[in-house]
């Protein structure tokens, strides 16, 4: 054993949810091979999930410790020292406030909650323990959308005038009415549809990108009203969530957006795009390829050749791929995205640094949700609505 090996000090790490609970799983272990040594080994303690064989198998395949069916257990298990709420928004509140008044160190999915109170109530729980905190927003941590961010920082693009953002897929079925109604299609465990499963991204990567947003005139639809109440089931349950959604945005600094959502639209696989539209440029970005980043600057452009350059951001001087496979095909791929961001929050705990402004601190999930409430209220009332500052 090298004396390097000896020094890398454990953090006990405990995940409540299995299924975007495995892709954390998964970044927690993979980050101390990729940003070796890491400045703490995450060590997989415990998984908690409502179904005991499936939190089992769970555990059993990404090597935890133990797992146990209630989140409380989970909570109060000492050596856990980072609790990751993987859980639906529902379940964020109780379980993540009594962590941070345990004194443990906080990640929670997005959405933060199911509306902005809630929200309201993690972040200053978290705050009041003086833990660090983290949102899940994990495309803040790809490559491309990093080297967005610093082409819009550096004044590449100039003064930026317009945002165009969506998030649009068909979530592996959701267009089939005989798709069952599932946690996602309720809003007391979803708290929205469409808007905030998919549009929070699109939403935080507005703010991410070009800054925080005044004012908002959204619609919803939900196009299929009720669902099976399981596969094959006869009998059906309403949707009271939206299918759709879409806003137009006002941001504080004067430039104007646009957001869609929805997870009707057939073809679209995992189609998270955004465009930012500049005095000296623009740029946009396709999640479906993740390692390329198209971009227009005005004083680059010869007159026969103008237009477009996709970039491959898979060099040696882009962001993170130091640690990945440079200049190859696909020399970064969708789950390395968990494996940055867990990176950035363990280096900043073990550092003591802040994680804004690249992580999304608990702060940046009750703005993203200050959005969505006001985008909701907005459809509700076929005005406008103000985003709280």
């Amino acid at each position: 054993m090298t004396d390097q090996k000896k020094k890398i000090k454990e953090i006990g790490v405990g995940i409540f949810g299995y299924s975007i609970g495995r892709a954390h799983a998964y970044g927690w272990q993979d980050l101390s091979r990729y940003y070796y040594p890491p400045k703490l080994k995450p060590r997989l303690v415990a998984l908690a999930g409502r179904s005991k064989d499936a939190v089992e198998l769970e555990g059993e395949r990404f090597g935890f410790e133990r797992t146990y069916s209630k989140w409380q257990d989970l909570v109060n298990d000492k050596e856990v020292e980072i609790f990751d709420n993987c859980a639906p928004p529902f379940l964020h509140p109780e379980p993540t406030i009594r962590a941070a008044e345990l004194g443990k160190q906080l990640v929670c999915e997005k959405p933060l909650a199911k509306n902005a109170r809630d929200a309201r109530t993690i972040l200053d729980a978290a705050e009041r323990a003086g833990v660090k905190h983290m949102t899940g927003f994990n495309y803040r941590f790809l490559p491309a959308v990093t080297f967005a961010r610093k082409l819009i920082k550096d004044g590449r693009l100039g003064k930026i005038h317009y945002f165009k953002g969506a998030y649009l897929n068909y979530n592996g079925g959701f267009d089939d009415p005989n798709y069952p109604n599932k946690w996602l299609h309720r809003s007391e465990t979803a708290g929205y549809g469409a808007l905030a499963d998919l549009g929070s991204h699109a939403v935080d990567l507005a703010r991410f990108l070009v800054g925080d947003v005044a004012s908002v005139s959204g619609a919803s639809k939900t196009y299929i009203k009720e669902r099976p109440v399981q596969e094959g089931a006869v009998e059906r349950a309403p949707v009271d969530v939206d299918d759709t959604t879409i806003a137009c945005m006002k941001f504080r600094d004067g430039a104007l957006g646009l957001l869609e959502s929805s997870w009707l639209t057939s073809g679209r696989i995992d189609y998270l795009r955004f465009e930012v539209y500049g005095t000296l440029g623009t740029i946009r970005f396709n999640l479906e390829r993740l390692n390329e980043l198209e971009v227009f600057i005005k004083d680059e452009q010869q007159s026969d050749l103008a237009g477009f350059r996709r970039v491959p951001v898979v060099g040696k001087d882009h962001p993170y791929m130091k640690k990945f496979w440079t200049n190859q095909a696909v020399g970064f791929a969708w789950q390395y995205s968990f494996t940055n961001e867990l990176n950035h929050y363990i280096e900043c705990l073990a550092e003591d640094k802040p994680l804004a402004p690249m992580g999304a601190t608990f702060l940046d999930g009750y703005k993203a949700m200050l959005i969505l409430d006001a985008i909701a209220e907005s459809n509700r009332t076929e005005k406008w609505a103000r985003v709280p500052e």
